[in-house]
């Protein structure tokens, strides 16, 4: 892809004539990438304020609108001399035909200009790469009652709980690389100290140079929790990275939905993985967790008569491949009883007087 066609396609999506491959196409570029993100926010404000004034306006005047609401230098910042001024300062030139209609288009391209010219100029980068276009992203879904493990293309390996969905590129940009999780995965992230590996799991972001770590985002949790077994990870919620935390091998930090990362606090690391055997330890968690767990190991729903009781904590160790076993298990530290159909799963109380 050329750089003009780059902001030709910046400027349909900004006006929302892209299709459904294109949009994928420019927030894949922008995924993770904090200064690009500010510059297509300033990019909408600019887009999106109403024109309050005549229809004509004078260029140096639109420009220095821009400059205000981007941060960027105004013309009398920019040196005169036209043999310093290099190409940016020809461009300015080049845009004074005295008065033209000002259209929202119109609006977009001189600041796609502007930008093109001064911040990426500047910076060195461009907001897509102009050897090829952005990756295909790829979202694999796991189905209940299975488990799943995939290789991606830096060589990094995931292994995937069931229920769970992890969105990933077909291959990384050369400059970062970014995954999104839902669920629960097993990360063995190969090191790249110039490329951190970055998972956005509901509200919290991971980053990594290369470890081995536990990531579990299931959003009915309201919580994301992070167990290193290698290395060192970084924990924080999006948008409020200087909170975040660095958990080191043995350790474990849980991030609540609106909240900050608990402190770094040494676990057994065996009991967190231990999902990828079929073995759940709960640890004074709600019923409704434990039987969520279930219901994505044996592809079964569950019911409660009583749905007062889904917040009762529990302690419990579950070890085994036969959902019948776990039945029997909450059945006895609960008093509830159970009646199971091919895919569904009653809880009722053995007490007709329980929960009145």
């Amino acid at each position: 892809m050329s750089e003009s066609s780059d902001w030709t396609l910046l400027a349909r999506y900004l006006s929302g004539e892209c299709s459904e491959e294109e949009e994928a196409q420019v927030e894949a570029a922008i995924a993770s990438e904090p200064e690009k993100q500010r510059l297509i926010a300033s990019m909408r404000t600019v887009w999106e304020t109403p024109d309050t004034q005549s229809k004509t306006a004078d260029v140096s005047r639109l420009w220095g609108e821009i400059a205000a609401k981007t941060g960027i230098a105004t013309p009398a910042e920019i040196p005169q001399d036209r043999r310093r001024q290099g190409m940016a300062g020809r461009a300015i030139e080049w845009f004074q035909p005295q008065l033209y209609p000002i259209r929202r288009y119109a609006a977009a391209a001189v600041l796609l200009i502007v930008c093109s010219l001064t911040y990426f100029w500047a910076q060195q980068t461009t907001m897509f790469s102009s050897r090829k276009q952005a990756p295909a992203w790829v979202t694999l879904a796991v189905e209940s009652g299975t488990h799943n493990e995939i290789t991606l293309s830096d060589g990094t390996r995931i292994r995937l709980d069931a229920g769970s969905t992890l969105q990933y590129p077909a291959e990384f940009s050369d400059d970062n690389r970014t995954v999104l999780l839902s669920g629960e995965g097993y990360f063995e992230v190969i090191s790249n100290v110039d490329k951190p590996f970055v998972i956005h799991a509901n509200e919290a972001v991971v980053k990594v140079l290369g470890t081995k770590f536990n990531v579990r985002a299931w959003e009915p949790e309201q919580r994301v929790s992070v167990a290193v077994t290698e290395g060192k990870v970084s924990l924080g919620a999006e948008g409020k990275t200087q909170e975040a935390v660095e958990i080191i091998k043995g350790q474990m930090s849980t991030l609540p939905q609106d909240g900050r990362p608990t402190a770094p606090h040494s676990i057994d690391i065996d009991k967190q993985l231990g999902w990828m055997q079929r073995e759940a330890f709960f640890d004074n968690v709600p019923l409704h967790e434990i039987l969520y767990q279930l219901e994505r190991w044996h592809s079964v729903q569950f019911m409660l008569e009583d749905t007062s009781i889904a917040a009762e904590q529990l302690t419990v160790h579950i070890q085994t491949q036969s959902l019948e076993d776990a039945l029997e298990l909450i059945s006895g530290l609960t008093g509830l009883e159970y009646q199971r159909t091919d895919d569904s799963v009653r809880l009722r109380s053995k007490d007709p007087l329980r929960g009145r």
